[in-house]
């Protein structure tokens, strides 16, 4: 299966804002506009970045990577568009990214997107 229509978001940043918004019984947003992230729907707003805690997917992080090395790949994957959906927290994909450490792929067609668990591979030295 080809990942060129998709980006991975690492269990590692997930699963504070998934916390997050149980804690808050609130939904989970996916968001495309700086960048692509999800965040809680509630929560303590950051004063220092004035947004919630967010977990940016792999590479789309404009504090992490330059704007033209991050806008125009976005761009081609999801569209030029911002947009904003709403994911249920309470999620069985959720459960597997808080209790097994499962990354989540998210697929974008040109009407829809997919959500889809990706176990992560096993570091070098785990696999003797």
């Amino acid at each position: 299966m080809s990942h060129k229509n998709s980006v991975l978001f690492k269990a590692a940043l997930l699963v504070p804002v998934i916390q997050e918004a149980r804690q808050h019984g609130c939904n989970i947003a996916l968001v495309k506009d700086d960048g692509l992230y999800m965040l809680s729907e509630k929560g303590p707003i950051n004063p220092a970045t004035r947004r919630r805690l967010v977990a940016y997917a792999e590479g789309f992080d404009p504090s992490l990577v330059v704007f033209d090395e991050w806008y125009h790949p976005l761009h081609d994957i999801c569209g030029g568009d911002d947009f904003v959906e709403t994911l249920e927290a309470d999620s069985p994909l959720f459960d597997r990214v808080v209790n097994n450490s499962v990354n989540l792929r998210v697929e974008f067609t040109a009407s829809s997107f997919l959500v889809t668990p990706v176990i992560p591979d096993k570091p070098k030295e785990e696999q003797t």
